[in-house]
């Protein structure tokens, strides 16, 4: 953590209107601060930034800087050599990024943001799953932003298939939002990387989340989504995906569903390639498929599991298994149990039944 990156940030906040010209500025920010009484000479401020660097002092941010201490927050700026040149080339560039976990992560390739409906349902659910299990198991990255729904079931994925993955915040790094997804958070923050734009104690808003959804595109080099509504703020992080000229992927869905309507029109307008897995993605990207990931075995089945296995359409509960099969409700089960075990189908968190081949 450095005093001089939290004065700047404060001073500035996030997602500067004139970003990009700061950082092609490559002043320093404790040379800022040492001259904040006259930032007129440098052309690359606003008034209004002119006016907050003359008026913020150091010493004033020290209980700021102590919670950064005891949070084991670092920070990195835009004039550092390790600072990702993904993010210096858009136009409201970040300043200041504080992290926890390893910022070389982001450097790394094919790296592909896995976004979608925080009110996804199981059929969404398990899609996230196995596109991130694809792409940790074929050496992507997985970003996203920690949110509920898909964005913080890619990145639990990604950790239990051995990826690497970064969560993009839109709150301060001692802040956990939403509050459930605490533990995982604090679990990337280890063997992984959190990064937001916000110091400790800065405000946020429900706008910190828009402007976070174009950090999640620029530090992509791929964006795949996964269950869009129409009006879906995973659209918003699209539009800045084409403006970085990104490739951009969709799941494709039924027509009768809204929590595939967004992302339907991705694919009718051109937008988005349209994808099944997450292997495809990275063959795009140029990289290469490995062998021997582990299939799903062959199993033999008597005429009733069969039969249970055939009527399951999507993502399915248990009361619709019934009536579909006409079959009794202890029968099913007890079939659903030992299809399960037997790996052909999943049941996801929602209680919905999908099958796995």
């Amino acid at each position: 953590m450095d005093k001089y990156d939290i004065w700047l940030s404060f001073v500035l906040g996030a997602c500067c209107p004139n970003g990009k010209g700061i950082v092609d500025s490559n002043i320093k920010p404790q040379v800022l601060y040492e001259t904040r009484n006259d930032w007129s000479i440098y052309g690359c401020f606003t008034s209004k930034q002119v006016k907050r660097a003359a008026k913020i002092e150091l010493e004033s941010l020290n209980e700021i800087c102590k919670l950064h201490n005891d949070n084991d927050i670092k920070s990195i700026n835009y004039t550092d050599k390790s600072f990702p040149d993904k993010f210096k080339n858009i136009s409201q560039a970040p300043i200041i990024l504080f992290y926890k976990g390893n910022i070389e992560i982001l450097n790394r390739p094919y790296a592909v943001a896995v976004i979608g409906s925080r009110q996804c349902n199981g059929e969404g659910e398990r899609t996230a799953q196995l596109i991130s299990a694809d792409i940790s198991q074929h050496g992507g990255v997985v970003i996203s932003g920690l949110a509920q729904g898909i964005d913080s079931i890619a990145n639990r994925v990604c950790v239990e298939n051995g990826g690497k993955t970064v969560a993009i915040l839109g709150v301060p790094l001692n802040e956990y939002y939403p509050k459930t997804n605490q533990k995982l958070q604090e679990l990337l923050a280890k063997d992984h990387l959190v990064i937001s734009e916000y110091p400790c104690g800065q405000r946020y808003y429900a706008t910190s989340f828009v402007q976070r959804n174009r950090l999640i595109a620029a530090a992509s080099d791929a964006v795949c989504v996964i269950q869009a509504t129409h009006n879906s703020g995973s659209l918003i992080t699209v539009n800045k995906a084409i403006e970085y000229e990104k490739a951009v992927f969709t799941v494709p869905g039924s027509i009768f569903s809204p929590f595939y309507e967004g992302s339907n029109e991705l694919l009718t307008e051109g937008i988005a390639n349209a994808v099944t897995n997450g292997k495809q993605i990275i063959e795009y990207l140029g990289g290469e498929i490995s062998d021997g990931i582990k299939e799903n075995e062959s199993y033999d089945l008597d005429p009733m599991a069969k039969s249970i296995l055939e009527c399951i359409d999507g993502a399915m509960f248990t009361g619709n298994i019934i009536r579909k099969s006409k079959m009794g409700r202890g029968v099913v089960k007890a079939i659903l149990t030992q299809l399960e075990i037997d790996g052909l189908i999943f049941r996801t968190e929602s209680g919905e039944y999908i099958r796995t081949k």
